[in-house]
């Protein structure tokens, strides 16, 4: 696979052992809180109003994010 991605096996390597970006890593915090938020609101809270309970909560992100990352998650309000 590696000869046909036009990779050295040496680089994969190297490339999946390396510990993940901090941003990756910041984004699965958020995606914890964010869960956390919405079951608290019994799946009632949409973007703004779980981003505005992250914010009481003392986490800086922009609505945008929490939207991307609750559309990843699945999570939408009823």
């Amino acid at each position: 696979m590696c000869a046909w991605l036009g990779v050295s096996r040496s680089g994969y390597y190297e490339w999946r052992g390396r510990p993940a970006s901090a941003t990756v890593r910041r984004h699965e915090h958020l995606k914890q809180l964010i869960a956390t938020v919405f079951d608290a609101s019994y799946e009632t809270y949409g973007y703004r109003r779980v981003h505005r309970e992250l914010g009481r909560r003392g986490e800086e992100c922009s609505a945008e994010l929490v939207r991307l990352l609750m559309r990843k998650l699945g999570l939408g309000a009823v």
